[in-house]
């Protein structure tokens, strides 16, 4: 193997592809990337046998060959040179021991025999590709995957939902208490059914994705691995079997109170009240008060938490539009920090039945019928 290469183009690909390295294993391989020179690009590869992530690097190759070399040491190295060219050379005596040159300093790293790597998918014999905008593909999924559960107990609710019909594209993630459903249109795309995704996954995902573009989603034949392709970017992800429940007939159908609130004012009275209700099982009062004269004053919605022989807070979040009766319900603090946290528009709007039914978080304006966040009340016995 010999090529050359940016040092800048090549930093960023080994960055990319280091999210699937394993950093607790059994096998010391995949602790390595795999490195492919061939053609008119260098191909750098990395799995932990959950998910796979390539990336094609462009390089002058004047000699094809593959080996591994350990992620860490080969990244820090690269990251350490100057922005100039980068040269690679691997002897054909058989001991894999890669020479890293660039502008002032080089380096001899020991790799493993490529031969022993993990095979990794292509996803060219897999099902009819879907397209979708990147940016909004990270957006569904830092809106649903948070809300994902974590125990694996229940394998099911640590995935995502993701669904294509009827021209749209669902992602659902849930646990006991919370549901988070992100919609996007798909004109021209095919049924392609439901796949279960890892909520770690697609969170590798988005941290991946271009800021602009498309991204295509496949599945393989066998509907046991996703894969996913954006610009000069391939991942690869196992899927969760089982049956994700009937997510659908959770979703509130109506609400008797709907109040739209400036977003960043909810955000920040969420996160004061939750220095005082994280030591009181993250309890939170909310309550609504309806403006006067029939509503043509602006109302309050109010957050209020106490902390046990630490003192109590009340936070007013004024300017609030209300379309219904005051009503007073108790929420997990936490769950509300949580959606506030990756909402991006002005408003929010927050939907409520009474203080024993779920309520609804949505993003106000038009984007709230892409996006539903259902939250099961809390039940204060102190």
């Amino acid at each position: 193997m010999k090529l050359t290469c940016k040092q800048p183009d090549l930093a960023k690909g080994l960055s990319t592809v280091s999210h699937a390295v394993s950093s607790r294993t059994t096998l010391p391989i995949l602790s390595n990337i795999l490195l492919v020179a061939e053609g008119e690009q260098v191909r750098l590869s990395a799995t932990n046998l959950e998910i796979a992530i390539t990336c094609y690097v462009p390089a002058n190759i004047q000699e094809p060959g593959t080996t591994t070399i350990p992620a860490k040491l080969l990244t820090d190295f690269v990251n350490s040179l100057p922005t100039a060219d980068v040269k690679l050379e691997l002897p054909e005596d058989g001991n894999h021991a890669l020479k890293v040159s660039g502008q002032g300093g080089q380096a001899t790293i020991r790799g493993m025999d490529a031969g022993d790597y993990p095979t990794i998918p292509s996803g060219d014999e897999g099902e009819q590709a879907i397209t979708l905008d990147a940016a909004e593909l990270r957006r569904m999924i830092t809106q649903v995957s948070f809300a994902a559960a974590t125990d694996e107990a229940r394998p099911v609710f640590t995935g995502v939902l993701v669904r294509v019909r009827d021209e749209r594209v669902t992602m659902a993630a849930a646990d006991s208490v919370r549901l988070a459903v992100a919609t996007s249109e798909l004109p021209g795309a095919p049924n392609a059914g439901d796949v279960l995704i890892p909520a770690r996954t697609l969170t590798e995902l988005a941290r991946i994705l271009p800021t602009e573009g498309s991204a295509q989603m496949i599945v393989t034949p066998n509907r046991n691995q996703a894969l996913f392709r954006a610009g000069e970017v391939e991942m690869v992800s196992n899927l969760i079997s089982g049956q994700f429940p009937n997510f659908e007939a959770i979703l509130p159908k109506s609400h008797s109170t709907r109040v739209t609130v400036p977003t960043e004012p909810f955000r920040l009275a969420a996160r004061r009240a939750t220095l005082f209700a994280r030591d009181s099982a993250n309890i939170v009062k909310l309550t609504v008060a309806p403006g006067e004269q029939g509503g043509l004053t602006p109302g309050i919605v109010t957050l209020a938490a106490t902390a046990e022989n630490a003192g109590d807070t009340t936070n007013n979040i004024e300017e609030a539009a209300v379309d219904g009766p005051g009503i007073e319900i108790i929420f997990n603090v936490k769950f509300l920090t949580d959606v506030l946290g990756v909402l991006e528009t002005p408003q929010v709007a927050l939907e409520l039945n009474s203080p024993q039914q779920p309520g609804v978080v949505r993003p106000g304006g038009a984007e709230g019928e892409k996006y539903t966040y259902v939250i099961m009340p809390m039940h204060n016995t102190r």
